[in-house]
């Protein structure tokens, strides 16, 4: 990675002595020259190396990638350890030349890799685990690719640092870590849209209606039925592809609570539907479908209360996955590039840079040619709506 320049990197310098940061040519007969980075080397501790990896559940047929692996003692443990496969990026080639021989010396590079490359870029949607020891800031700029690249149920570990409003699952207090906090998550479903099946009850066919919101593993909702009012869900999760919440009805006469439990796979979700009260009490089959929504395209969007950023949401299709770009109304010949692009089904957040201020993170739902949400700086409580509806395409 390149050297952000951030104060926090160079305290940090400052404060462990750590030079390996400056950009500063070699001496004359040098093969290399010392690389420009965001982060400066700062060892795992290997107890907080145990535990990261002990926090990840790391197990047989899991393979381990660790951006910006510095001496590679993380890849090395897991392999030497739980007999798993490993892959260490960095950009320095004194580090990596260490993990090299940190492996030699394990009697695992059978099992290992070292690779000098950029984080931003690394294919890793072969991991079950990606660990980190990075800055909040560049955990930041991962995020995007970790949610989107990542197949649901992946674990990602930090050493010390946050992912900011994606909030972990798990915070470890660790006295090795070098912040004394190691912090877990897991990469979620894409959940988010509206679900609809069919419940036999008695002798009929029941129909159900689930409309999912989904921001990071967070995932609220209501669902609906006949001869009864929305319910809210209740009590809901999203642990990777296991979703589970209850709604609570009034059927006729009778308060019934149903419990859903399934395994979200793409457009679909099975699992079981737990009835309790009634005349329907008992277990049911839950087969749930979701009709994909394309964002691909071009939104006009409007904003009331902040209206100086309406203008025009361009979502591309590349082999990479969705890109996105935004154009306000105020300045059309300047595209702004949205790299903090989240898409979860039918569930989309987006952030707009806003001229070094935080940026406008833009939350909503979107269906075939119409979406809405809230907008509000990142960070802030205090959420105003937004629409948008799919503009023609010429041709």
């Amino acid at each position: 990675m390149g050297r952000s320049g951030s104060g926090l990197v160079w305290r940090m310098v400052v404060a462990l002595g750590l030079w390996a940061v400056a950009v500063l040519p070699l001496s004359a007969g040098e093969e290399e020259q010392a690389p420009s980075l965001d982060v400066p080397y700062v060892p795992t501790h290997q107890k907080a190396v145990d535990e990261m990896l002990k926090l990840a559940n790391v197990a047989t047929g899991d393979y381990v990638i660790d951006l910006g692996c510095g001496d590679g003692r993380i890849v090395v443990t897991a392999a030497k350890k739980y007999k798993v496969r490993g892959l260490g990026v960095d950009l320095d080639p004194k580090r990596l030349r260490e993990s090299k021989r940190n492996a030699e010396k394990a009697g695992v590079t059978d099992l290992v890799e070292f690779r000098k490359e950029d984080v931003m870029i690394t294919d890793v949607s072969k991991a079950n685990v990606v660990t980190l020891f990075l800055l909040e800031d560049v955990n930041v700029r991962l995020r995007p690719k970790l949610l989107c690249d990542l197949k649901p149920g992946s674990r990602v570990v930090s050493n010390t640092f946050t992912m900011r409003d994606w909030q972990p699952e798990k915070t470890l207090n660790n006295r090795f870590a070098y912040g004394k906090k190691i912090y877990f998550w897991t990469i979620p479903a894409k959940a988010g849209g509206t679900w609809t099946w069919q419940t036999k009850l008695s002798d009929k066919e029941v129909p159900g209606c689930l409309k999912l919101q989904q921001e990071f593993q967070a995932v609220k909702g209501t669902v609906s039925c006949p001869d009864a009012a929305d319910a809210p869900i209740a009590e809901a999760s999203l642990n990777g592809t296991d979703l589970r919440f209850t709604a609570a009805f009034r059927v006729g006469s009778d308060q019934v609570t149903v419990a859903y439990h399934g395994t979200v796979d793409g457009d679909a979700i099975r699992g079981t539907q737990e009835w309790r009260g009634g005349a329907c009490a008992g277990s049911y089959p839950w087969t749930v479908a979701r009709k994909p929504v394309d964002l691909a395209g071009k939104w006009q969007l409007r904003a009331p209360e902040q209206a100086e950023w309406n203008g025009t949401l361009h979502v591309r299709r590349e082999a990479a996955g969705l890109k996105a770009a935004f154009v306000r109304d105020a300045e059309p010949d300047k595209e702004l590039p949205l790299p903090g692009l989240y898409v979860w089904g039918a569930s989309v957040r987006f952030e707009v840079p806003s001229g070094g201020w935080s940026p406008l993170a833009f939350r909503g739902t979107f269906g075939p040619d119409a979406a809405e949400g809230t907008v509000a700086p990142e960070g802030e409580e205090k959420q105003t709506p937004w629409t948008a509806k799919r503009l023609a395409t010429s041709g």
